[in-house]
């Protein structure tokens, strides 16, 4: 039978039975591999209370909610308002505002610091890259900074994943980003995506928008 806590801070351990759902042992790996691409941003870009920042895409916020504990602001952006319509629900916080890409756009909003782009880029087709690359850099400062992860392949759609429209290669990240930016330091690691595989990403942390 599934314990019933009314409230997480009442017990002294995490109840995972109670707040991740079944198979728990995938399900901790996968939001392990989601929050700490989220950490792992968070310390790259130095990221602190001065920072105004961009989450593209927050899908439901929770990535949001994490930078905006050490941010000025966070804009979370994304395509689907439903997504920011729960957003919105679970994560009514004083410093995040959620938008879609098109209303970020008409409100003509400051630049920010930091634009932070998880589990993004493979979701735009090949042929749109560019033009979103060129759009995300022209939201920043002068001197801003971004943090960016993405499956590495070889220039194609996912075999297995319908929604990633096109997984780029390391040659082809740093032709993208290159023109953008003065530094550019690349990572590699291995999360559990969503599918239960273990899948190569690519981190990019690149510094000083030219």
């Amino acid at each position: 039978m599934k314990r019933k806590i009314k409230n997480i801070g009442d017990v002294e351990t995490l109840p995972v039975d109670v707040v991740i759902n079944k198979p728990i042992q995938r399900n901790v790996q996968v939001l392990f591999s989601h929050f700490s691409r989220y950490f792992i941003a968070r310390e790259n870009l130095n990221i602190n209370d001065k920072h105004t920042i961009i989450d593209a895409s927050c899908g439901e916020g929770y990535g949001s909610f994490y930078l905006s504990l050490k941010a000025k602001q966070v804009y979370g952006l994304d395509v689907y308002s439903e997504n920011l319509d729960r957003a919105k629900k679970y994560f009514d916080i004083s410093n995040i505002q959620f938008l879609t890409y098109n209303v970020f756009k008409r409100q003509k909003l400051q630049p920010v610091d930091k634009i932070v782009c998880i589990e993004t880029l493979e979701h735009v087709p090949k042929n749109d890259m560019n033009a979103f690359i060129s759009f995300l850099t022209s939201m920043l400062k002068p001197g801003g900074d971004m943090f960016v992860t993405v499956p590495l392949g070889d220039n194609k759609p996912s075999s297995y994943n319908k929604f990633h429209k096109n997984e780029p290669s390391i040659d082809v990240i740093l032709k993208l980003f290159t023109p953008f930016f003065n530094k550019i330091k690349i990572d590699i690691d291995v999360f559990v995506n969503s599918y239960n595989k273990k899948s190569t990403y690519c981190l990019v942390t690149m510094e000083g928008k030219i």
